[in-house]
């Protein structure tokens, strides 16, 4: 897959036949009780409640209530962090909003990480059956071949896996559930079966059974600015972008590299441009707009109105409103590009999403659409076009797991107010296998129409 998440192994993986033990790696965790999950449990849906603007919007209240009472009356007696967040986390579904739940514990994860702790070692997919699979991008780096079909780790069966962690998972549909599993697979099995000193993989490769492992890998699981968005020229006038994430980490590394991309752009006669968004899930929109100001000389806004939370972030920029209330607003602020922009690309402009297209992502693709700036291909996305944002988190006063809700929900520029992804004019299927085949197919396209 296309700038995927690389993980990167400091030694040599061998190919293992035989039996195994598998030991968790030693790593500290403070335990809770029943009472101090359960206060944790109230605290997290009264924030969710009293946060989100609309939250029937989203989600089936009677049957969220339902879901929490049952995950009351099963909570355990006592419980580490993971063990709790597995507990609470069965709510995430119920809400219909990857913005909204209770997110991972970043902090553990990254305190075990920083202390030699080792997660899976491989980014993995969904195929068109629902199996697991080893992700293209770095699986020869991890011993894997792309495409093998995982049949267990560390003696846990893949199907496993799944049935475990898939009902803890936020979005708005199952197959965004999925995706966001997919995309933080690595983290997920941390939380569901902890870590191990070593990942022994059984796989299925051309009809037959191989054994991978793993014992050691040389850096974090993190992304840096190289994996999140890069350029390239598909022949002498097509140019491909793909950017993975608009997170605001990364905004000066971005306007840097959107600056000599269409620097680059100019100087090379690229006449078409693919902007690949299949794999972002968000962010900022002050990072989106650095992207749209090569795009368009034009106002642009990704919204015409939103219903909102007033809290104490924004009760100062609508007037005549109170903390609590909820209100419908018109938007009709604009964002002018710089119209002085010399490296403005004046060519055709295709966006390429898919079904984990998310969040800002989204609004971003929903605006070079409803402007017409751009041509929209690939899949629609499994998020609606009319997104919740704004998202408000509180860290839960015993476990310290972070409650996530949005304060507002937006109606996007055209005004239509359905459930819908953002849909394309060009629809080319996504093989999760292959990402680069839905490039190909795009640019053929483009050739053809070159030609007419």
């Amino acid at each position: 897959m296309v700038g995927s998440r690389n993980y990167v192994l400091g030694i040599g993986l061998l190919f293992l036949m035989g039996c195994t033990t598998y030991a968790p790696s030693t790593f500290s965790e403070d335990t809770f009780s029943k009472a101090e999950i359960s206060e944790d449990l109230d605290a997290f849906i009264e924030f969710v409640k009293q946060t989100h603007p609309d939250l029937e919007y989203s989600a089936d209240l009677e049957a969220l209530d339902s879901k929490v009472a049952q995950v009351r009356q099963n909570l355990p007696a006592k419980a580490t962090l993971r063990q709790a967040w597995m507990a609470m986390a069965l709510v995430n579904p119920l809400f219909g909003d990857a913005h909204i739940g209770l997110r991972r514990p970043v902090a553990a994860l990254e305190d075990f990480q920083k202390k030699g702790g080792m997660l899976f070692p491989a980014a993995i997919v969904f195929d068109n059956d629902g199996q697991l699979r080893i992700a293209d991008t770095g699986a020869n780096a991890a011993g894997f071949v792309a495409g093998d079909k995982i049949i267990s780790i560390n003696g846990v069966l893949a199907d496993d896996i799944v049935e475990k962690t898939m009902p803890r998972m936020r979005g708005e549909s199952e197959a965004l559930q999925k995706l966001v599993l997919q995309r933080y697979f690595p983290e997920y099995f941390w939380i569901a079966y902890g870590g191990f000193d070593k990942y022994v993989v059984r796989v299925r490769r051309n009809g037959r059974v191989k054994i991978v492992q793993a014992e050691q890998r040389s850096q974090d699981n993190l992304d840096d600015a190289g994996n999140v968005f890069s350029f390239k020229q598909l022949g002498d006038d097509i140019g491909y972008f793909y950017v993975k994430s608009f997170d605001i980490g990364y905004k000066d590394a971005f306007a840097q590299f959107t600056a000599d991309t269409f620097a680059e752009i100019q100087v090379t006669g690229v006449k078409s441009l693919i902007i690949d968004l299949r794999e972002n899930g968000g962010g900022a929109h002050d990072v989106s707009d650095l992207l749209m100001n090569y795009l368009t000389d034009k106002p642009f806004s990704s919204i015409s109105g939103l219903r909102a939370r007033i809290t104490a972030e924004n009760v100062d920029r609508i007037p005549g409103v109170e903390i609590g209330d909820v209100v419908n607003v018109p938007f009709q602020l604009t964002i002018t590009p710089d119209l002085e922009n010399p490296l403005r690309f004046t060519g055709e402009t295709y966006a390429l999403i898919g079904a984990v297209t998310y969040s800002q992502a989204i609004a971003f693709a929903s605006t070079l659409q409803d402007y017409k700036i751009a041509t929209i291909a690939g899949e629609e996305t499994e998020g609606p076009a009319n997104q919740s944002g704004q998202v408000q988190s509180q860290f839960l006063n015993n476990t310290g797991l972070q409650a996530l809700a949005p304060i507002y929900i937006f109606t996007r520029k055209s005004g239509d107010t359905s459930r819908r992804g953002v849909i394309p004019e060009i629809e080319i299927a996504h093989d999760p296998l292959d990402s680069w085949d839905s490039v190909q197919a795009l640019k053929e396209i483009i050739n053809a129409n070159q030609r007419e």
